[in-house]
């Protein structure tokens, strides 16, 4: 909090206004503070996230040495361990921005995360599906869905657990129980979105910005003869249009060097430039020629804009799909290694070491401890990862404020395995 002012940032304006292009928990955050003090609402929101912060973090610690029986010296370092968000992000993060300070949804994401971790540790650990802490882990994910969208991996995460733990059990009919509450989660998910959208501007529609950013990533690997096939003449031309600009800009695959990373990192440098430079601005042409929907009608115009990106993809994906899919894999390779290191040639190579040592670590401790908590906690985190990166790659790039959420948890997971397995051994010994 002492670090600085808040920090106004490219979406803070869209949550301020409760644009449809953004979900809706933040935005009612800013508005309900605003509503308390129109002229230092932006103060308090940080003040807020730095408590927030602190009390989530110190909740979340206590939790760990407890479930783990630390001692001084493990519970210090388990917390600077949980800091490494807050520390990384402003030190080498290219944003270099304070989490907590920042006028953004991750200001309050981030903390509410461990909640949902801490309640999905007690579901696994207790193999409790349906007690108070699969509840409550349910209703975390959902509500950090409505902070972003992203989150509604979490979701799944909470299904497959609940799906592992009954099978493990023996309780197969619970399946199909849980399959109905997934469902009926999403559907309510949407039902919220909606309404908050039609409360608020009058649109009962989905959060409208999603589409629009995946479409960048097929734009970004296509080739012109891609929409060759596009039937309707007009978008046919909008592609074009867009290509052939974003192309002469080197806005392409093409231009890319060699290597997953090296790739991934030019799409990363090229993905907002083509969202909102290049698709968007001709999309808003489009369709106002076609559709009589101009910009003064700003939050309709951004939803026929996700419908225009949707109505491309469909299009263009078909023609282009072992391209599209290497992409996706480049992207996602950099959202690995985000995920517990920053990004760099010998860092990339340890991110394939330290996975490969966590699974087997993770093998090991179970197979010598079925009641192990390190084991289900490492399992878990690493679910976490793939769904964190497989989803966000297939959206937007994979920046490191999207991916630092599980770093954490994984090498406190790493640390507890250690200990587990260091006191397997001495058990062994002694025996």
């Amino acid at each position: 909090l002492i670090t600085g002012e808040p920090l106004y940032l490219g979406d803070t304006f869209q949550h301020e206004l409760q644009f449809v292009t953004r979900d809706p928990v933040y935005a009612l955050i800013i508005q309900f503070l605003r509503f308390i003090s129109p002229k230092n609402h932006y103060e308090l929101i940080i003040i807020l996230q730095n408590i927030r912060a602190v009390v989530a973090n110190t909740v979340f610690l206590c939790f760990l040495r407890k479930s783990f029986s630390l001692n001084g010296w493990l519970t210090v370092l388990s917390g600077f361990v949980m800091l490494t968000p807050h520390i990384i992000t402003p030190l080498a993060s290219s944003s270099h921005m304070v989490i907590t300070n920042s006028l953004l949804s991750e200001g309050i994401a981030y903390s509410l995360y461990l909640f949902f971790i801490m309640e999905i540790l007690k579901m696994v650990w207790s193999r409790g599906i349906t007690g108070k802490s699969s509840i409550a882990a349910l209703l975390w994910a959902l509500l950090l869905s409505l902070v972003r969208g992203q989150f509604m991996v979490l979701i799944l995460v909470w299904f497959i657990a609940a799906v592992i733990i009954a099978v493990l059990k023996k309780d197969i009919k619970k399946l199909v129980l849980f399959t109905v509450i997934l469902a009926v989660t999403f559907a309510g998910r949407g039902l919220l979105v909606k309404t908050y959208n039609y409360c608020e501007q009058g649109l009962f529609v989905p959060t409208a910005s999603g589409k629009a950013m995946s479409v960048a990533n097929v734009i970004y690997a296509a080739d012109r003869e891609d929409g060759d096939d596009i039937e309707d003449e007009g978008l046919r031309q909008l592609f074009y249009d867009i290509y052939d600009a974003a192309y002469s800009d080197e806005m392409n695959y093409k231009f890319s060097p060699k290597g997953f990373m090296a790739r991934a990192k030019h799409h990363e440098a090229c993905h907002d430039s083509l969202n909102f430079d290049y698709f968007t601005v001709k999309a808003k042409d489009y369709i106002s020629k076609t559709r009589g929907i101009y910009v003064e009608d700003y939050q309709r115009m951004m939803v026929e804009v996700d419908k225009v990106a949707s109505e491309l993809m469909s299009e263009l994906i078909p023609n282009m799909l072992p391209r599209y899919i290497e992409n996706y894999v480049c992207i996602a390779a950099l959202g690995l290694v985000r995920s517990v290191a920053v990004e760099n040639p010998v860092l990339d190579i340890y991110a394939v070491i330290i996975y490969i040592v966590a699974f087997a670590l993770t093998i090991t401790v179970w197979i010598k401890n079925h009641e192990s908590k390190a084991a289900p906690f490492m399992a878990l985190t690493l679910l976490t990862i793939a769904g964190t990166v497989a989803g966000t790659s297939m959206m937007i790039q994979c920046i490191s404020r999207y991916m630092l959420y599980n770093l954490p948890l994984f090498y406190l997971a790493g640390l507890f395995l250690l200990i587990e397995l260091r006191a397997a051994y001495g058990t062994r010994r002694n025996k």
